[in-house]
């Protein structure tokens, strides 16, 4: 896909055929893609939570989240600017190149010059060396949206899911041969950067797009009002300012614990949503203009997240006091209750992710943007509130706050796809009823073997818990599951 023309290339529209059957191809390799990096990433996080004390662990977490502050205000939206836009043609393409890694450098080079004085202010000398290395991704990250944003507009996912999967092999790699030297938290800090690397030359190689030489600001121009809201949503999503306020209030080792159980979350919502995140934005951008099939489109990957994210969350949370000392180790047993905690954001999140495609595939990324920054606003104020009680009371105090807010994304979501509130929340009824059943047998099972080997209970309770859930969701659920079937078989 070299492209030298400067006018629209037919070849970088959005698709007007074969969307169902491109969508679940595309959903199928998402999943491939997703898997990869959630299975090596907790091989990784298995062997590095064995290794590494939580005080470790939350030095680097803070480090990261450090450099994720400067991926977070690059201007990384330009990139969902081309896939939401009709039409794009090649000086689109280098303009927003050069515009990233532009920004990437500078970035960088401020990231760098801080590292001193943050490892000053927060007693942690350490961090002097480590933000500088972790910082890297930014300019490897930035360097790839534009290739990225082309395999997701044209919904070439299967080049998507190898090269993510190369990826996360690189850094899994990297990571488990400098833990087996003895490296330690250099091992953790080096996979993030090995696995930007991998990511930048597997989407230039799977893209097939070189840029070129030019910056035009009328292309600038065009993209700029939905690329800077799209940034700034980038942003707020972006930038872990949990991780940094609990670093910088509770310290390393509380840090450490909510990291742990933050990462457990972001292994299993990228396992579970992330096929859907990718492919329904792109999808969903495609169906702008044709509202019936926009809201068939919507319902069936909400009802297919919700039906499987529904009872793995809950799961969780039901199995981790017996889960978390066996996989993880006994020193780890003070994270179980932010991990139950994260399970029920994990539930919201599994929906959002959705809503969240939907409201910006349809041009409202300023709606989204105002949103995410009223959020994001009210969380800094919890944590200042809540930090002196604890961390078990703030990430309750958190999970408390996402369930309220929320409840505007509904009237958004309703709004664009003019449907009824509660007949868009009673679609979530079936799952939500056959977890409730699956939590009450899962207790049940873990009361009748409560002086049992914890390792029996944890696999009694769950295979009681899934016979329960599936036995529920056949018997109910068989119109949804042969609606869900028929979009698959769809060509259309």
């Amino acid at each position: 896909m070299t492209l030298l023309a400067d006018k629209a290339d037919s070849r970088l529209d959005h698709l007007r055929a074969g969307r169902a059957s491109a969508a679940i191809k595309g959903t199928f390799w998402s999943l491939v893609s997703s898997f990869a990096p959630a299975a090596l990433g907790f091989l990784v996080f298995l062997a590095t939570s064995r290794v590494l004390s939580p005080a470790e662990f939350g030095i680097v977490a803070f480090a990261a989240s450090i450099a994720t502050i400067g991926l977070a205000v690059a201007p990384a939206g330009f990139r969902e600017a081309l896939i939401q836009r009709q039409q794009i043609a090649p000086r689109h393409l280098d303009t927003v190149f050069w515009l990233c890694t532009g920004a990437a450098a500078v970035i960088y080079a401020s990231l760098c010059l801080a590292a001193p004085f943050i490892a000053g202010w927060s007693g942690e000398e350490l961090l002097v060396a480590l933000i500088p290395v972790i910082a890297a991704r930014v300019l490897f990250d930035m360097a790839a949206a534009v290739p990225n944003a082309l395999l997701v507009r044209t919904m070439s996912f299967r080049m998507l899911a190898l090269r993510t999967g190369l990826a996360s092999l690189v850094a899994a790699g990297v990571c488990l041969t400098l833990l087996s030297f003895g490296f330690g938290v250099w091992a953790l800090a080096a996979s993030q950067v090995a696995g930007s690397v991998a990511t930048f030359v597997g989407a230039m190689l799977a893209a097939r797009w070189r840029p070129g030489l030019r910056f035009d600001a009328r292309a600038l121009s065009e993209l700029r009002a939905f690329g800077l809201f799209s940034t700034g949503n980038h942003l707020i999503t972006t930038i872990s300012l949990d991780q940094l306020l609990i670093g910088a209030l509770l310290g390393p080792a509380w840090l450490g614990l909510y990291g742990f159980a933050r990462r457990i979350f972001q292994i299993l919502t990228d396992l579970l949503s992330g096929a859907l995140n990718l492919v329904s934005y792109a999808l969903l951008s495609s169906l702008q203009h044709e509202p019936v099939k926009l809201r068939r489109a919507y319902l069936l990957g909400s009802f297919a997240a919700s039906i499987v994210a529904f009872p793995v969350f809950a799961g969780l949370a039901l199995v981790a006091s017996d889960l978390i000392p066996l996989v993880f180790g006994d020193h780890w047993v003070g994270a179980v209750p932010v991990v139950q905690a994260f399970c029920v954001l994990g539930v919201l999140t599994a929906i959002g992710i959705l809503q969240s495609s939907l409201i910006r595939s349809q041009g409202q990324a300023d709606l989204w943007f105002y949103y995410l920054l009223g959020k994001q606003a009210v969380t800094v104020l919890y944590v200042f509130l809540f930090a002196g009680w604890g961390l078990v009371p703030l990430t309750i105090s958190l999970v408390i706050l996402n369930l309220v807010v929320w409840l505007p994304t509904v009237h958004m979501v309703v709004r664009l796809i003019d449907m009824p509130v509660l007949a868009y929340l009673g679609s979530f009824a079936l799952p939500l009823f056959a977890t409730a059943l699956m939590w009450v047998s899962g207790t049940l099972v873990q009361q009748s073997l409560t002086d049992a080997d914890p390792l029996l209970r944890l696999c009694a309770t769950i295979g009681a818990a899934a016979l329960s859930y599936g036995a529920v969701i056949l018997l109910l659920g068989f119109d949804k599951l042969e609606s869900l079937v028929g979009f698959v078989r769809r060509r259309g």
